[in-house]
Formats: C-alpha cells, structure tokens, sequence
C-alpha cells in the first residue's frame, strides 16, 4: 500500500481501529533519499552482473528527482540499453541515450495527474501550492494555508483543499511530527507541470 495517495484518510474513513493503535508503526513512504534510490536503480542490475558508473548514476538520480516509480521507468530503460548493448556498465552515455523515452513516459504521468487536478476541480489549488514550492523543498501547513488563502474564501475552504491535495498524492505529510508540520511536493516534476500548464 505505500505511496497510495490518501490511504490514512481510507482507513479513517473505514473504522480501521488498528491505525490508530499504530503509533511508531506508522512508516511514511515519500520521496527516497539519495542512498535509497541509487539502490533501487542499482542492486537489481547488479545482481545481473550490471553496473552503473557515477556519472550515470547522477543523471538518473537528478532526473528521477528520487521518485519511486520514476527510477523503476529509469531502471527499466536502462536494462532494455542493457539488453540491446551487451554492456556490462551502464555509463553517462547510456543514461543519455534513453533519457528522451523516460521523459516522454514522465511527461504522460504528469499529464494524467493533471487531468486527475483538473477533474477534481484542484487545477487553481494545485497551482497556488506548486508556488509556494517552487523554491523550497518543504512548506508549512501555515504556508500552504497561506497560500490558498488567497484565492480561497474561509479557512474550511483552504483545509478541504490542502487535504485534497494531500489525498491526490500531490503533496506529502510525513507521519509522526512534531509542530510545525512540514509537507513536501508528492512528485516535484509534477508541480512544475502544474505551474507551465496552468499559466
């Protein structure tokens, strides 16, 4: 179930005694951290007899944005390079010969959120909360309240909207803080898309 978007509010929604029990059980799956992602793209071709030199590895970690499906679309590609080369290292040039596939599918995806914004009516939220982003990686309840604040009547308005949101995945709140509460961007490259589309 991780990375579902909006399952704590699922199992608020069903009853489910157990989550509240959880307390210090409760792991939160956000963006990976940089050791995490690179193993992700580079144990399973490893275990192929596949490497991945640095400068490769680099272009696929800043790309991927450390995004668990996006290094899976990186992963894929790379070891369809693999299959196609017969390398035994997978280098820069590698990494830069299957960038513009992986783009294209990270683009759909990005594409098919928005529709999902748009849908839902989260299109101008979206946008106001992509902004506040745009130069930090976290923001702050009071941030984002503020934020929609502007474009927003009452503060159940702004709630309902940032929950939204957070329910869509677009944003992210790591279980198990204390205040101030910090929210991340659920995918980066997707509130720079949010902020092209929606100018």
């Amino acid at each position: 179930l991780a990375g579902t978007p909006g399952l704590p509010a699922h199992l608020d929604a069903m009853d489910a005694s157990f989550w509240a029990r959880l307390g210090e059980g409760r792991l939160g799956v956000g963006l990976l951290d940089e050791a995490a992602a690179a193993e992700a793209l580079t144990k399973p071709l490893a275990e192929h007899g596949v490497s991945v030199e640095e400068e490769a590895l680099r272009t696929v970690l800043g790309h991927s944005q450390r995004y668990p499906y996006f290094i899976r679309l990186w992963g894929d590609a790379l070891w369809q390079r693999r299959v196609a080369t017969e390398a035994k290292t997978l280098t820069a040039v590698d990494a830069m010969a299957v960038q513009p596939a992986v783009a294209t599918l990270m683009a759909e995806y990005c594409q098919d959120r928005y529709r999902e914004l748009e849908t839902a009516g989260l299109q101008s939220a979206a946008k106001v909360v992509a902004s506040v982003f745009k130069d930090s990686a976290t923001a702050t309840d009071q941030d984002i309240d503020a934020a929609l604040a502007a474009g927003m009547d009452g503060a159940d308005a702004r709630i309902v909207a940032r929950e939204a949101l957070n329910r869509f995945g677009y944003i992210w709140c790591p279980p198990s803080q204390a205040p101030p509460i910090v929210w991340s961007a659920g995918v980066p490259s997707l509130m720079a898309y949010v902020l092209d589309r929606a100018c």
